[in-house]
C-alpha cells in the first residue's frame, strides 16, 4: 500500500486507562496506518484535569484533539468505553467536519441498543465499584487493596462508569463507514454472544464483519497482536472500497 494511501487511526481505551494502552501499537502496525491515541480527562498528560462525566463536554475535548489530524482517510478504534467514545466522535465528526471514516472497530463493548440505564455510579459505594472491577478482571488485586492508589483513580473510574451506564443511543443516519466489531472468548455472556453482537451492524451502512478473540474483557492486552491483525485486515479491506468507489 502506497504512502498516499495513509490512515489516521484514532484509539481510545477502556474506563480507567489512559493512552499507554497504545505505546506498542506503532512498532506493530505497518507503515501507512498512524496510530493516535486519545488522552482522556484525568489520566496521562491530562492527570491535572478533573474527570468528565458528561458526553458533550468529552466529545466537544476529543473533536478538538483530532481536529488537525482530519487532512487524510481516518479510522477509529475504541475498546469498552472507548467504543462508545469512538461512536460520538465518528458522529460529531460527520456533523461537524462533513468528514467520514473508513473504519469504525468497537471491541469489547455491548451495542448501542442494548445498553442498559445506569446513572447511580457517581453517588456508588467503592465497594460496588470494586466489585465491578474485580468482575472484569482488568485490574490486580493488590492495586484494588491500595488505599493511596485507589484515592487517586475511583474519581476517574467514576466518571468512566457514569459516562457508560448514562449512554444513550439517538436515532441517526448510519455512519458511512465499514465495521469491525471485537469480542473475546471468554468475555461476559453478553459481550460476546454472536446474535447480540450483530447489534451494532445497524450502526453503519457499510460491511461489518465480527471476530472473536481469545482472552477475557481484555485481550486487547493480552491478546494484543491478534487484535491488531484483525484491524489491519479490516482497515485495509475498508481502504481498497474507499478507493475502488472514488475512483
Amino acid at each position: 500500500m502506497s504512502a498516499s494511501a495513509a490512515v489516521n487511526l484514532f484509539c481510545l481505551p477502556y474506563a480507567g486507562a489512559s493512552a499507554a494502552v497504545f505505546r506498542e501499537w506503532r512498532s506493530k502496525l505497518p507503515a501507512w496506518i498512524n496510530p493516535i491515541a486519545l488522552h482522556l480527562p484525568a489520566r496521562g498528560v491530562r492527570q491535572q484535569m478533573a474527570p468528565l462525566h458528561q458526553w458533550p463536554a468529552l466529545i466537544d475535548l476529543l473533536v478538538a484533539d483530532v481536529t488537525p489530524h482530519l487532512d487524510r482517510p481516518f479510522a477509529i478504534f475504541g475498546h469498552s468505553m472507548g467504543a462508545l467514545i469512538a461512536v460520538e466522535l465518528a458522529h460529531a465528526i460527520r456533523q461537524r467536519r462533513q468528514q467520514s471514516l473508513l473504519l469504525l472497530c468497537a471491541s469489547g463493548c455491548e451495542a448501542p441498543s442494548r445498553r442498559q440505564w445506569n446513572d447511580g455510579w457517581l453517588s456508588s459505594s467503592r465497594e460496588a465499584l470494586l466489585a465491578e472491577l474485580q468482575g472484569l478482571n482488568g485490574t490486580l488485586g493488590d492495586l484494588l487493596m491500595n488505599d493511596e492508589f485507589m484515592a487517586l483513580v475511583l474519581p476517574m473510574i467514576r466518571a468512566d462508569f457514569h459516562l457508560c451506564g448514562t449512554y444513550r443511543r439517538r436515532d441517526r443516519a448510519p455512519l458511512a463507514s465499514q465495521l469491525l466489531v471485537l469480542a473475546g472468548t471468554q468475555d461476559k455472556p453478553h459481550l460476546r454472544d454472536p446474535e447480540l453482537l450483530r447489534c451494532w451492524w445497524s450502526e453503519v451502512s457499510g460491511a461489518c464483519r465480527t471476530e472473536i478473540v481469545n482472552g477475557d474483557h481484555f485481550f486487547i492486552n493480552s491478546h494484543r497482536q491478534e487484535v491488531i491483525d484483525h484491524l489491519v485486515a479490516a482497515l485495509s479491506d475498508a481502504s481498497v472500497a474507499s478507493r475502488c468507489a472514488i475512483a
